[in-house]
């Protein structure tokens, strides 16, 4: 009987033994802290900005191209064959050479009249004879007057010679059609559609202004606000942006084939050098107000029952009006709201 009752407690021992580490093991596992666990991240603090006062200004965006405007041909009188042809991109200015007939210089004279006749010191009038003897002064030819009601005679013959002697003319003292061209004002060389050996008489060139401008389409829904004289910002590929204004609003076309287009003139004629071409985009204000409140849209916050608030730091909702909107950013106003305040923003 003894051995069997040793035996009993034997393998009670033993058993009580296992569930102990047993429970001792699964302790072990609940206070060993749990080294695959991911990190718990912080909740990340909701973006804000700051109430501003200011001007908001409202503005139409014009795709536009640089250029120097629509190109007219040039007519000529001369006689013979063309012998010489300016450079593309030229100027002609009051006494330069705009081509060469028989090797004859042909001149550029200044003015809205064109010769018809030819012009002596024989005691002429006229609004021709004006716009010669006017060209004859700037040149440093006859002495200043008022070329309106100027008479031609021995003084107007000379200057005419002593002209035609310094282009390596013949000095006759006469100014005929033949002799020179007329343009309205300096004007820089398009193309010259004409080669050497073609009849001088003709369109042998096209000219533009000296001056570049931009030809911009204005969206359709701008076009009723968007006239002569509005001031323009013109934004640049090379990320730079200069001022102009507005010239001319024209519209070609009917119904849903109408266009809009608008010549924005251009302040700093040096800030374009080397930009003879090029796609620029043109902003013109429509609106603005000034010493109004403003936010970024994205601060407001649209509420169930209709209309729009603002939310400040502490969770609070605010009533506002929203006035103009301008390049994500709104006009706001209402109790409680003025600049320097700090609301939360969706981005």
């Amino acid at each position: 009987m003894t051995r069997p009752r040793r035996r009993t407690v034997l393998i009670g021992s033993l058993v009580l033994c296992a569930v102990l580490v047993t429970w001792a093991g699964g302790a072990t596992l609940l206070l060993r802290p749990a080294a695959d666990a991911a990190p718990v991240e912080p909740t990340a603090a909701p973006a804000t900005v700051v109430v501003e006062r200011g001007e908001l200004v409202q503005t139409a965006r014009l795709d536009g191209a640089v250029g120097f405007g629509t190109a007219v041909p040039v007519t000529t009188k001369a006689d013979g064959v063309i012998t010489g042809l300016p450079p593309v991109g030229g100027v002609l200015d009051r006494g330069s050479v705009a081509l060469r007939a028989n090797e004859r210089p042909v001149a550029v004279l200044i003015g809205e009249l064109p010769l018809y006749r030819a012009i002596d010191g024989s005691g002429m009038e006229g609004a021709d004879v004006s716009m010669v003897a006017s060209n004859l002064m700037e040149l440093g030819y006859l002495s200043r007057s008022d070329p309106a009601d100027f008479e031609t005679g021995e003084a107007f013959g000379e200057a005419v010679r002593d002209w035609q002697e310094s282009l390596g003319l013949e000095c006759t003292g006469s100014l005929g059609p033949a002799d020179a061209i007329v343009l309205s004002a300096p004007s820089r060389i398009a193309a010259v559609t004409a080669r050497l050996g073609d009849p001088a008489g003709g369109q042998p060139l096209t000219v533009t202004p000296t001056t570049r401008v931009v030809e911009a389409s204005v969206p359709t829904k701008d076009a009723g606000v968007i006239g002569a004289g509005a001031k323009a910002t013109i934004e640049l590929p090379d990320g730079r942006a200069v001022g102009g204004s507005i010239v001319t609003v024209t519209t070609t076309g009917e119904g849903a084939e109408a266009k809009v287009r608008a010549v924005v003139a251009i302040d700093d004629q040096a800030a374009l050098d080397g930009v003879d071409a090029a796609a620029v985009t043109v902003r013109v204000a429509t609106r603005s107000v000034q010493d109004v409140l403003i936010v970024p849209v994205a601060a407001l916050v649209a509420l169930a029952e209709g209309g729009y608030a603002l939310q400040d730091e502490r969770g609070r909702l605010h009533g506002v009006e929203v006035g103009l909107i301008a390049d994500d950013r709104v006009e706001v106003s209402g109790a409680g709201i003025d600049a320097g305040m700090t609301v939360v923003s969706a981005r």
